[in-house]
């Protein structure tokens, strides 16, 4: 049976790669075929190149951008490239929108794919999706609810998107765990193994969505007061932080580092997935502005499995009772999956 998955699996963004491999890597397990889907997206132009220190930072992107695509084409099964008024339907046995935030009508890359609108609707199914928040424009709430009524079964990823599909369609969601989850800590340190850089030296490590530079002085001083080395990577190019940090860290070091830091500073949901999942210390600091309402996610992940939920004290969080705690929503993620394949049969 094959399944096509909608999710931002092209994206230049370590968890979004790593949970769209997780997701793959369960379908795998449970007998299925899945493939992400490839469809063409309208041809975006390109900003001139207007000085010098510009085109630096475009050579930098495109620098960075070939080690996400390294990793996908190792590690993801993509479709062939459709257009969007191909026949997707036939090519697949049942698709999956979802995980991160394909929901997310904020986020420039989403748009009605994730939705699923080539598919019939026994065929629609969502996995762990998310908003990314607690509400809906109200410019597209008739069309987001026309389009989720469709779906055969839904699954979000946080309790807000539970109660907003409610409210928007009247089914009742069921909430899974983030694919990252999915798996265990052996095929994550496969992944880590395929660094080849691993630092023999102790080091704390900062990952960064937003630069905040009293949470960057936090890591420089207790990697001061440790003896410890400070590793920097960011999600954005930060010029404080300089290029090497946006530019030369790949997928599978991404998981290296946090799986063998002393302690782990950011401000990211999939770093402190992995933390947590590692057994690593963790400092964590509220996402701020227009992202602050993401947050919800990691505070509910840490009250779902007892952890310190004050961004001000310091996580120590036991790997193998973090997987414990999660048991009994990765046996239900799985049983839901499952339930997908077997449709899909």
């Amino acid at each position: 049976m094959k399944i096509g998955i909608l999710t931002f699996h092209e994206a230049s963004n370590f968890g979004a790669l790593l949970q769209s491999y997780a997701l793959q890597q369960a379908l795998l397990k449970l007998g299925a075929e899945p493939q992400f889907v490839n469809i063409r997206r309208k041809a975006q132009g390109q900003a001139p190149v207007v000085s010098p220190f510009a085109k630096r930072i475009q050579d930098m992107k495109e620098k960075r951008d070939s080690l996400f695509r390294a990793f996908q084409e190792k590690y993801l099964k993509q479709s062939p490239l459709f257009e969007i008024n191909d026949d997707i339907d036939s090519a697949f046995d049942a698709f999956i929108a979802g995980s991160d935030q394909v929901w997310n009508l904020s986020i420039p890359e989403v748009d009605a794919r994730y939705f699923l609108p080539f598919a019939k609707p026994e065929k629609r199914f969502s996995y762990a999706a998310s908003f990314g928040s607690s509400s809906v424009p109200e410019s597209s709430r008739e069309w987001i609810s026309k389009q989720l009524s469709l779906f055969k079964e839904i699954t979000v990823r946080e309790e807000n998107g539970k109660a907003l599909v409610n409210d928007l369609t009247g089914k009742d969601a069921k909430v899974c765990v983030d694919p990252v989850f999915l798996l265990d800590r052996d095929q994550w340190k496969a992944i880590a193994d395929a660094d080849k850089e691993v630092s023999e030296q102790p080091y704390l490590l900062l990952f960064l969505l937003q630069y905040d530079p009293a949470f960057v002085q936090m890591a420089q001083q207790a990697a001061k007061d440790k003896n410890l080395a400070l590793k920097v990577v960011t999600a954005g190019f930060m010029p404080q932080l300089g290029f090497d940090a946006w530019t030369n860290t790949s997928v599978n070091r991404w998981v290296s580092l946090i799986s063998n830091a002393e302690h782990v500073y950011s401000d990211s949901f999939h770093a402190m997935a992995f933390s947590l999942m590692f057994g690593r210390k963790l400092n964590r600091k509220p996402l701020g502005g227009d992202l602050a309402k993401r947050n919800g996610r990691t505070e509910e992940l840490l009250a779902l499995m007892g952890l310190e939920t004050d961004p001000s004290k310091t996580i120590q969080a036991d790997g193998d009772l973090v997987m414990e705690k999660l048991s009994q929503r990765r046996a239900s993620s799985f049983d839901y999956l499952k339930g997908i394949v077997n449709n899909a049969n």
